[in-house]
């Protein structure tokens, strides 16, 4: 399996300071847009050009520019071959980090087309500078070049993966320009303009390889220290000062390259309002003066700006591993022996998983080396323990977790809910809603941050918590939850739907309505989908959850909250004594954060000629399995940050149902069509058995399954029970880790696990056995709500409460089992058309059918009827 950052020879650092002294950098004047090319005098766009110096490959390659399509960065370097490989040379292959476009289109006036290709290259081979002119690039598409299997099938360069392995096949005209070393050939990347939110990408490895993938190049490589400037830039400056003038200025920046529109929000806005996450995530200098252009200010405050970060940050702890392109918390083994700064900067791009036997070998602790599985019985009943804590944190995962900028909200929420519209609502003020008033948000995050600034540890020691008292827990709790619930309560509405019924309107229609009076029909007009209502609420709710959420992160490592979970969550007992929960390190934020960043979260559902769009954003009709693929994402990281957050709200920061749903959801969308797209599917269905495993870790708590609201109690909404194990009693029924029926379309996929080791299938199943049992059997059928099929609180379904999704009760009396027209039993996969009460008899004859360890089957068959008398 190749990883995602092949180990090259390392022959000295460069920083990037130096190495922004040592390219040439030309800028020229800018021309017209054409399809997101600019044209210059001659026709052709008008490049800023950096070169690696003779003979060198310095990595990362940052190919990063203002983002004017008329004024294309393009980033030259070297490739060395010797005299006895050059005839071999037959690809090339390199890993690059976000060379695709992922965002909502632009919809304001432009003064160039949006770019519609992002990235391209260039082989130019042997020094003949009459000859490069005329050398095509390769525009980056699905179509021209060749992604690793993963990327590929989930969703392609403008899909799922930010980073990406890409190969390139080289035509003859290419292979007859390369020559030998000791001269070099020359390979040259270009941005070729924004879409109106990118301004460019990284490479972080190149290859040359022969018609076998073998490397065969001799290529000196050097590899930046982001500490060089990080040391360079301590000390206090005239240009530090000037550029926290900038940083904190409002109404200074443009909204990019292409959109001369002034926006309200800061640099600090955004980012950290420190700028923390700059420094965290190792941003080079020429990152930080790039955007900084892209945004319309100049170069000199650009460097102005980088001054300020370097400076105000100088204490920030330095971690190599951190970077703009190594996704934040990646799960991978080892983590938790590093001190718990450093847990953000995550495993690297190495950890994620790229096939269905690593997925399953890393959940049953096996080596992920290539070689078969050999799990024993005891392995499975190991890991599929209650009791037991999966460490979510250190378990690698076949999914790339979203990068840093892909936390960064792309619109503030003060330039969707200006102040000038303050009588409608602002983000800065609060406002009055259709649903009520609703604070500020902003205000809610001072307060927390006054909170913590007021009550940080007198010993002085980063992190330590240790010395709040119970009431001091209980407030702070309070709070941490209330912050992300009041951006979501600011928005209106639900999951899907933020369009009041009634007269007047939600939070998001408003900020959806500013948004749109700014739309342009010249930059909107050929893709109507994109920019409906539906599409700009879409736009406005993304806005606000990514800046909580990065707002969180900020607040975390400013006071050192990823410590001990126990400090944060929890309750007062009788005596007034503390009673935390929690694992060692996580997120103390146990309200909607990184989980509702999902698209399956932020889309807003309406009716298209092709029917009701759902689950997937307006802009993302021909890209859902990217889309589900980010909702996975998104989904996975929330249970690597919050994993022990159990309580009243157990289903918040982590909504199990809606992760172990999606789980299939992309895996179903991967589907079986090549070997590639079925290795994938199956990994993700491996996937699904981690989660299932670790939900039933995290709900096995003393929450009683059923304690009606005293004064609502048909009010099921307010029932305590729905937080507690009973909720995911369908979820967990070993029923769903076996075949739906005897014909082969009701296979179940984890078959596919006797394809790794013979029997694992089998094994699986009795762990799922024992896994329920020890959640559920010793429970009291007494203790348990009764369903009401006349209630339909928890969804309006013709079923009532036996089908809701959403139920946590026990049905009144068995339901015969279903049979196919041969009399074979079968069960529909959905909780919405099957009841508990069938689920859980159907399993007993499928499991008995298959050779389940019998005395586990009698167990979970003994409860079915003490909850279901014949």
């Amino acid at each position: 399996m190749r990883t995602f950052l092949a180990k090259w020879e390392t022959r000295g650092c460069l920083s990037l300071a130096v190495l922004i002294g040592i390219w040439a950098s030309a800028c020229s004047s800018s021309g017209s847009g054409d399809e997101g090319e600019g044209n210059g005098e001659n026709g052709t766009p008008n490049p800023e050009v950096s070169v690696a110096p003779p003979g060198t490959m310095v990595l990362p390659i940052e190919v990063l520019g203002t983002g004017s399509p008329s004024a294309p960065a393009i980033a030259e370097s070297n490739l060395g071959i010797d005299a006895a490989n050059v005839a071999k040379a037959a690809k090339v292959y390199f890993v690059c980090s976000r060379c695709g476009f992922y965002g909502a289109p632009e919809f304001e006036a432009t003064t160039a087309a949006p770019t519609k290709v992002k990235a391209s290259f260039r082989l130019i081979g042997g020094g003949d500078a009459a000859r490069d002119a005329s050398v095509p690039w390769v525009d980056i598409t699905d179509a021209n070049v060749e992604l690793a299997d993963p990327e590929r099938v989930s969703g392609g360069v403008n899909g799922g993966f930010f980073t990406t392995r890409i190969t390139v096949e080289l035509d003859a005209a290419t292979r007859a320009r390369l020559v030998a070393l000791p001269s070099y050939n020359r390979i040259q990347f270009r941005f070729n303009g924004t879409d109106g939110e990118s301004n460019g990408f990284r490479i972080l490895d190149v290859r040359v390889q022969d018609g076998a993938a073998a490397d065969i190049g001799k290529t000196t490589i050097q590899r930046t220290d982001p500490k060089v400037e990080k040391e360079a830039g301590k000390n206090a400056s005239p240009d530090a000062e000037a550029g926290k003038k900038l940083w904190y200025g409002a109404d200074v920046l443009s909204k990019s390259a292409i959109v001369n529109r002034k926006i309200h929000a800061s640099c600090s806005s955004c980012h950290a309002e420190n700028a923390r996450d700059l420094q965290y995530f190792n941003y080079s200098n020429n990152a930080i003066v790039q955007r900084s252009r892209y945004h319309g200010l100049t170069e000199q405050q650009g460097k102005q700006i980088a001054a300020f970060v370097r400076y105000a940050q100088r204490d920030v702890p330095h971690v190599p591993q951190a970077s703009p392109w190594a996704p934040p918390y990646q799960p991978a083994a080892g983590l938790d022996a590093k001190p718990v700064v450093e847990w953000a900067a995550g495993g690297g791009l190495d950890a994620v998983l790229s096939s269905a036997s690593a997925t399953v070998n890393a959940i049953f602790g096996k080596p992920l080396d290539g070689s078969p599985a050999a799990i024993t019985q005891a392995d499975v009943d190991r890991v599929m323990n209650p009791a037991a804590t999966m460490n979510a944190r250190e378990m690698p995962v076949p999914l790339q977790y979203p990068d840093w900028n892909a936390w960064l909200p792309t619109t503030h929420p003060s330039d969707v809910w200006p102040n000038e519209n303050r009588a409608e609502g602002s983000f800065e003020a609060g406002g009055q809603f259709a649903d009520g008033a609703r604070p500020s948000p902003l205000a809610s995050y001072q307060k927390l941050d006054s909170w913590l600034a007021a009550h940080v540890n007198p010993n002085g020691k980063y992190g330590d918590w240790s010395h709040l008292t119970p009431n001091d827990r209980a407030a702070l709790q309070g709070l941490l939850k209330n912050f992300g619930w009041d951006m979501y309560r600011f928005m209106g509405g639900g999951r899907g739907n933020h369009i009041y019924a009634g007269s007047g309107l939600y939070g998001l229609q408003y900020g959806a309505r500013n948004l749109k009076a700014h739309a342009s029909p010249g930059t909107t007009a050929g893709a109507p989908a994109a920019f409906t209502d539906a599409a700009f609420i879409e736009r406005a709710m993304s806005s606000g959850m990514h800046w909580v959420t990065t707002k969180m992160w900020e607040l975390e490592h400013k006071y050192g909250l990823e410590g001990n979970q126990a400090w944060f969550m929890g309750e007062k007992d009788a005596s007034g004594a503390w009673k935390g929960r929690g694992e060692s390190r996580g997120s103390p934020f146990n309200t909607a954060g990184a989980f509702f960043l999902a698209p399956h979260m932020l889309y807003q559902e309406e009716q298209t000629a092709s029917g009701k769009r759902e689950w997937y954003f307006a802009w993302e009709t021909d890209r859902k399995v990217a889309s589900y693929y980010r909702t996975n994402q998104w989904y996975a990281m929330q249970v690597s940050l919050n994993p022990g957050g159990q309580g009243d709200w157990v289903n918040f920061p982590i909504d199990w149902p809606y992760l172990t749903r999606f789980d299939q959801v992309l895996a179903d969308a991967i589907g079986t069509s090549t070997p590639a797209h079925a290795e994938m599917r199956n990994a993700q269905y491996f996937r699904l058995l981690h989660d299932r495993i670790k939900s039933a870790q995290y709900v096995n708590n003393a929450i009683p399954l059923n304690q009606p609201d005293p004064k609502e109690p048909e009010n099921l909404l307010n029932n305590r029970g729905r937080y507690g194990r009973g909720q995911v009693l369908k979820h967990l029924v070993p029923t769903n880790f076996l075949d739906w029926g005897p014909n082969t379309n009701q296979r179940h996929p984890n078959r596919a696990l006797d394809q790794l080791a013979p029997g694992l299938f089998l094994k699986v199943v009795n762990g799922a056995i024992s896994q329920y049992n020890a959640l559920f059997v010793g429970t009291n059928p007494a203790d348990w709500r009764r369903c009401d099929p006349n209630n339909t609180s928890l969804g309006d379904n013709a079923g009532g409460e036996p089908l809701a999704g959403f139920r946590f009760c026990l049905d009144r009396a068995r339901t015969p089992v279903l049979k196919d027209d041969k009399g074979r039993y079968y069960i529909k996969n959905d909780v919405t058309q099957t009841t508990t009460d069938q689920t859980n008899q159907y399993g007993i004859i499928a499991a008995t059918d298959l050779g389940a360890d019998p005395q586990r089957v009698k167990a979970w068959s003994d409860w079915i009827d003490r909850a279901w008398p014949k």
